[in-house]
């Protein structure tokens, strides 16, 4: 059978919203965390996806263990050598810097969606 164009239009309309919108929520269950921007030609900073999907934002326990997880993944990322030379130490902070700056914004944001909820 042959439907008219007018009763399937809006269900493939629907479904194409359906999928736009699927990426987003999940964006809200992850911070991504950027290690230092500058980075040789040809190579892309080193980034880690830290997963909150678990956590009840909307407490303080839930909050803490967001700021632990994105802790760790910084210190993944822009980890230095146990007995660093000064370089090593201004590159390790700079690059801590930097992935603080990417994803406190995130972590805010992920915060205010929790509150309103």
């Amino acid at each position: 059978m042959i439907r008219p164009i007018w009763t399937t239009l809006p269900l493939a309309a629907g479904l194409g919203l359906a999928f736009l919108a699927s990426p987003a929520s999940a964006q809200d269950d992850e911070i991504v965390v950027s290690g230092k921007a500058d980075v040789p030609p040809g190579t892309s900073a080193v980034t880690k996806v830290v997963n909150i999907a678990d956590l009840d934002l909307s407490t303080e326990r839930g909050a803490e263990e967001m700021e632990k997880r994105v802790t760790a993944a910084i210190k993944q990322i822009c980890w230095s050598h146990p007995k660093p030379a000064r370089w090593q130490v201004k590159d390790s902070e700079e690059c801590d810097a930097f992935a603080w700056s990417g994803a406190r914004p995130q972590m805010d944001a992920a915060l205010a969606r929790a509150g309103e909820s």
